[in-house]
């Protein structure tokens, strides 16, 4: 049982360090690609006496996006076409997401406020990552129903909610200053796929798992003193 209960955890480290290496990976290779672009920007505005392509770049938005409802179904889910170069035909689609330049006022407040949420989801979900090994460590010891394992859950869990809240609220912001400065006609403006529910599940399944335990440990502590 211990060694089924090791390979679970194992996978699920390994999916989590996949999903970090992945969120760091496509996070160097934007900044890369976003140094070159202003690299270039810059060298052509040099050239050219002009400062509109390092506008453009400076400039860049992630939007996502979700159609609108325009009372019939092909409109509504199919509002643009593209070309497929297997039959050389044009076929339907409706966009996801989109790369835009579009130019945002932030204000100084919320930039401020976007960092200091940046820096509470990094150190949340280390400090989750430093619980979730320590109760594996616990686990493979046998020392399993115990108080410091009920607190590294609610630890674990208040992270993970913690984490949840403060991407949600720093993407919303963003949502809420692109809105004022950009629109489609056919797309409504959404929330980024950064933020994930499944973060807020988790944390919530590892709260109600702490309060299972914590039940059992006082059940057990009060059947030991009826003895």
């Amino acid at each position: 049982m211990k060694r089924r209960l090791n390979i679970l955890c194992a996978i699920v480290l390994l999916v989590m360090g996949w999903s970090v290496g992945v969120s760091l990976y496509y996070m160097g290779l934007g900044m890369t690609k976003g140094v070159q672009m202003g690299m270039d920007a810059a060298r052509e505005m040099m050239e050219e006496g002009n400062s509109v392509k390092l506008d453009e770049v400076s400039n860049m938005q992630a939007v996502s996006l979700f159609p609108k409802f325009l009372g019939e179904w092909e409109r509504e889910l199919f509002t643009d076409s593209i070309r497929n170069e297997k039959t050389g035909r044009y076929v339907p689609m409706a966009y996801s997401n989109l790369m835009v330049s579009v130019p945002v006022e932030t204000p100084a407040w919320q930039k401020v406020a976007s960092s200091v949420m940046g820096f509470l989801v990094l150190v949340a979900n280390v400090w989750a990552l430093v619980l979730f090994i320590r109760i594996v460590v616990s686990v493979n010891r046998s020392d399993i129903f115990n108080w410091r394992n009920v607190r590294r859950l609610r630890r674990l869990g208040i992270l993970l909610i913690v984490g949840f809240v403060c991407v949600l609220l720093s993407e919303y912001m963003a949502l809420c200053n692109l809105r004022e400065a950009f629109a489609l006609e056919a797309y409504d403006l959404a929330l980024p796929d950064s933020v994930k529910v499944t973060n807020l599940l988790l944390g919530l399944i590892s709260l109600i798992v702490a309060e299972v335990f914590a039940i059992g440990l006082k059940m057990k502590e009060e059947q030991d003193l009826t003895i």
